[in-house]
């Protein structure tokens, strides 16, 4: 026995009171612009993002609907959720607070405390670095992974080094090993 299916979930009615249309007024706009960058949940990008790749199009909101900011793109989208036109929370300004921290934080290059005087990967570029290692290697934990990632470093030390001076090797061959 087939279930009945409700017409109105195939097609949502963009006008309901899940919904708000557009135009939107400036108090609006501000608060649409701010969950956007909240990162509290996705935000809403382009349903273009194909034609271009190097822009991830997340929208950003006017008073006649949202836009893709990439070049020529013209993606529009005429509603919104209406939580996020709301003043922000009290626990959400909190949580918008700490975000902005936590990426200042992020942002400040500090050194890695492996090798510090020669480590290829600097400040930011060692934290990335460290991260996706960390990531593809999760079973490791411990005084087994601080380890393990030392001797990751030396290695690209090394490879960079050799990497550096290959020139010399091409000019030199004697300095190639065999």
């Amino acid at each position: 026995m087939a279930l009945p299916v409700n017409p109105a979930i195939l097609t949502p009615d963009y006008t309901g009171p899940s919904f708000i249309a557009v135009p939107w007024t400036d108090d609006q706009v501000d608060n649409l612009n701010r969950h956007q960058r909240a990162g509290l949940v996705h935000p809403f990008t382009c349903g273009r993002r194909e034609q271009h790749p190097d822009d991830p199009g997340v929208l950003v909101a006017a008073w006649n609907g949202w836009h893709c900011p990439a070049a020529g793109c013209g993606y529009r989208q005429t509603w919104a959720h209406p939580f996020m036109a709301a003043p922000p929370t009290p626990a959400m300004a909190e949580r918008e607070r700490n975000m902005a921290e936590m990426r200042a934080i992020a942002a400040r290059p500090r050194p890695c405390l492996l090798h510090e005087d020669i480590h290829p990967d600097y400040g930011l570029e060692c934290m990335r670095a460290f991260v996706k290692w960390r990531a593809e290697r999760r079973h490791l934990v411990g005084r087994p992974a601080r380890e393990a990632y030392a001797l990751a470093v030396e290695q690209r030390i090394l490879d960079n080094l050799v990497r550096r001076h290959a020139p010399a090797r091409l000019i030199n061959p004697a300095l190639s090993s065999k």
